[in-house]
């Protein structure tokens, strides 16, 4: 079932023509530098659509040495499934019928099992075979880890690449942060911001992504204005404030205080950062929940006890009631 790590994954190369001829070279299909790319529609289903034939990337590559262009098919491919051993065939007799152009089908991979079944020639027909597919496939077994931040630094989409083909590696921790590292050295903020967010949704390890989070929060913090440097910023500010509010239940409960449903939900609820502090501040030594609750005064102190009419209260800066009667 497709999902946001791997509709990034098959969907980040088509984008990035400098990266996709360095996978395109590890494959040695002998395809100089320089290719441009035109996406094309990605429905296989025909017509009339008895059912929907979806493939994940299609791409129209143009060659800088004069060959005619091909027609690039990427599939991302995370565990085994072996429809696919029909559907790939099929996909490339589509493709090459409707473009009338060469076609290669390219596989990739996050762990070796699938990769090792995704590289199996499919072959059809009796006696000789009347069709074979053999896909190119980049898995773990082909695709270089990022061991040196200059490496990464070099071309970070390719590391990017590199990072998610590598994401199932024991070391994943030490390769997320050469990437990391590299991407801090990014002096595009707004490049750097992106790339970070399309490599957390890349990683489809739950693990790996709270590893990048905090690096992302140790290395650099990401700058306001973008989507998603203040979608990251937004979601750093939540995670403070539901922190702060559950120290505050603690600390309530700690001092004894009544701990009933609607004082959860009041605290729970709250989403202003500056309220909650001010509730925890209070909550140190107040005795009763009014203190705790009551509403901040203008210079943010404690109110002073409702004082009866025949004694006003002193005013908040400590000074007496001023004398009012005449001689």
């Amino acid at each position: 079932m497709p999902n946001v790590s791997h509709d990034t994954l098959h969907g980040f190369l088509p984008g990035r023509p400098k990266a996709l001829n360095r996978a395109l070279d590890l494959l040695g299909l002998g395809i100089p530098p320089g290719v441009t790319t035109e996406t094309f529609p990605t429905d296989a289903s025909g017509a009339p659509k008895m059912f929907t034939r979806q493939m994940d990337s299609v791409l129209r590559v143009v060659r800088p040495d004069g060959h005619e262009p091909f027609i690039l098919l990427v599939e991302a491919q995370t565990r085994v499934e072996t429809k696919k051993e029909t559907s790939w065939p099929y996909y490339i007799a589509y493709l090459r019928d409707r473009y009338k152009l060469e076609v290669v089908l390219l596989v990739l991979c996050v762990d070796t099992a699938t990769a090792a079944w995704a590289a199996r020639p499919l072959r059809t027909g009796l006696g000789r075979p009347t069709q074979v597919t053999v896909p190119h496939v980049l898995g773990p077994s082909n695709v270089p880890r990022m061991s040196r931040i200059q490496d990464a630094s070099a071309d970070l989409d390719f590391a990017a690449f590199c990072l998610w083909i590598n994401s199932n590696d024991p070391d994943i921790e030490g390769i997320l942060t050469v990437v990391g590292e590299a991407l801090a050295q990014d002096t595009d903020r707004e490049a750097q911001d992106d790339l970070a967010g399309l490599i957390e949704d890349g990683l489809g390890s739950e693990h790996a992504r709270k590893i990048w989070r905090n690096l992302m929060e140790t290395l650099f913090t990401p700058r306001r204005g973008t989507i998603v440097g203040d979608a990251r910023l937004a979601g750093q500010e939540e995670g403070r404030v539901e922190g702060k509010a559950e120290l505050l239940l603690r600390l309530m409960k700690r001092r004894g205080f009544p701990m009933t449903e609607e004082i959860r939900q009041r605290v729970t609820t709250c989403t202003d950062m500056p309220v909650l502090d001010l509730w925890f501040d209070r909550a140190i030594d107040a005795t009763t929940l009014d203190e705790v609750f009551a509403a901040p005064s203008a210079t943010g102190l404690i109110p002073a006890p409702a004082q009866s009419p025949e004694q006003p209260a002193a005013l908040s800066q400590g000074l007496s009631t001023p004398d009012t009667s005449t001689d």
